[in-house]
């Protein structure tokens, strides 16, 4: 790791771990796996701040499994999402009677 990498991660009090991916002078903080959003199920959240989305993961240990996600901010069909973890789902959205 280039020593100004280094020095800027001591500076600012970053710490390392076995999980972290140097590349050059890039840090990856964690594995993250892509997913595709293929529909959009609804609103979810007190005043309905996050999306919830169905999306496909196209790599990793889960690949081609789709799962039910909560999404902030804008999304739409077709999007790929980042995901950190791809075994825990969301709760489904429970309809009003």
């Amino acid at each position: 790791m280039p020593k100004k990498t280094v020095d800027r991660i001591q500076e600012e009090g970053i710490r390392q771990s076995d999980q972290n991916i140097v590349k050059g002078n890039t840090i990856v903080w964690s594995p993250s796996y892509p997913a595709e959003v293929i529909e959009i199920i609804g609103r979810t959240g007190m005043r309905g701040e996050a999306t919830h989305v169905l999306v496909k993961v196209l790599e990793g240990p889960n690949a081609g499994k789709v799962i039910r996600r909560n999404v902030t901010g804008p999304v739409r069909v077709g999007d790929i999402l980042m995901l950190r973890e791809t075994e825990i789902e969301a709760t489904p959205i429970e309809t009003k009677k």
